[in-house]
């Protein structure tokens, strides 16, 4: 267990380094790097909260004991 708990970290702060590597190149490529990191970050963002909306629901759905199936309004 201890050896996979360094090397994940020994991997997250190579790739962390390789990262700042990289975009420390050119600015440009900086600000690419920057974009897409905001990019991903929004869409985890909304989709997380999507999917934990989705399961709060469900579970007070399941809760209320309501066996009434889903109706239009």
């Amino acid at each position: 267990m201890v050896e996979i708990q360094s090397g994940l970290q020994e991997n997250t702060v190579g790739a962390v380094e390789q990262f700042a590597e990289i975009a420390s190149v050119d600015p440009l490529v900086a600000a690419m790097m920057l974009s897409g990191a905001v990019i991903t970050g929004l869409a985890v963002t909304i989709f997380g909260v999507a999917t934990l909306g989705a399961v709060v629901s469900s579970i007070k759905r399941g809760l209320s004991g309501s066996e009434e199936p889903n109706q239009p309004v």
